[in-house]
């Protein structure tokens, strides 16, 4: 659905600020939630409050969905599938900090398979602004620090992760080719061929007696993924590429690592550092030149 360019921005801020919650709990509670489990309940769940909540219009949108099927199985095992497993795999070899590092890649991966597909130009104020935000994560994450950045190793995890950019950023781009199918019904189909993706998975975790420990904590926890980083992130994810194209909203990826590191001081007790400051700076320059241009009319995912 194609929102106002301002919406569209709104939506990507808040898209990023779950997700980079969905860092920040996923690393609180990682021993109550495994992640693979973690995971499929949050597609299966999410997929049952569009159900309940959206009522979205399956039977009258099935023969679109039948006719474009391929392309929304793609999308689903891109966007969710793919992704949710080789993210989690990579955790198992690398760190988080490479994890946040590799990130700052994925609205290159995105320009790059868009101009692949669509042969859509990437402006120097876009470049420009990538080059910024690029450098102000890595301050951030390398704590402004040479030795620390020199100290970084990189594995099997990483090359796991880069991966997950790379479908991540097919799926991105995908979302131009959609038809014109009810955006809910879209995110219904999807989050269940994800979750139904990922059961291998989950039954993987439950061979190793990895349960998924159901507190009062953790409810909530579980509400805040299904809600969040799940049914309303995706919600406005696909707005805000309809609106901007894949290339803009990609450089809202950038803010995923400052999120994390401010939500990080509020929730985990860590510090705030001149580093932050000037990381922070960085990325929103970064923001300001890869948004400055006028918005280039993109394909609608509903």
């Amino acid at each position: 659905m194609i929102v106002s360019t301002r919406t569209a921005f709104i939506y990507l801020f808040l898209t990023t600020t779950f997700w980079a919650g969905n860092a920040i709990v996923g690393r609180a509670f990682f021993e109550e939630l495994p992640p693979f489990q973690l995971a499929f309940w949050r597609w299966t769940l999410a997929a049952l409050l569009v159900l309940i909540i959206m009522r979205p219009p399956l039977r009258a949108s099935f023969p679109i969905f039948w006719k474009h099927k391929f392309l929304i199985f793609w999308a689903a095992t891109f966007g969710i599938g793919m992704f949710n497993t080789l993210q989690y795999a990579s955790l198992n070899y690398t760190s988080a900090t490479n994890v946040g590092l590799l990130q700052v890649a994925l609205p290159v991966f995105i320009a790059a398979v868009d101009r692949a597909i669509y042969k859509t130009p990437v402006s120097v104020m876009q470049i420009s602004g990538m080059i910024f935000a690029t450098i102000g994560v890595f301050v951030v994450l390398t704590k402004g620090s040479l030795e620390q950045l020199y100290a970084l190793q990189f594995n099997l995890g990483d090359i796991l992760m880069l991966t997950a950019i790379g479908v991540y950023s097919i799926f991105s781009v995908l979302i131009k080719a959609l038809p014109k199918l009810d955006q809910w019904t879209f995110l219904f189909v999807i989050f269940v061929i994800g979750a139904l993706q990922l059961l291998p998975f989950l039954f993987y975790e439950l061979a190793f007696d990895r349960q998924l420990q159901v507190t009062s904590e953790t409810v909530w926890v579980i509400a805040y993924i299904v809600i969040g980083p799940a049914f309303l992130a995706y919600k406005f994810y696909t707005s805000g590429v309809s609106t901007l194209g894949p290339n803009k909203a990609g450089m809202f990826f950038y803010w995923i690592p400052i999120a994390t590191a401010i939500m990080a001081t509020i929730f985990l007790n860590e510090s705030l550092h001149l580093f932050h400051f000037v990381g922070f700076c960085l990325v929103g320059i970064g923001l300001r030149l890869g948004l400055s241009e006028k918005k280039q009319p993109a394909e609608s995912a509903s």
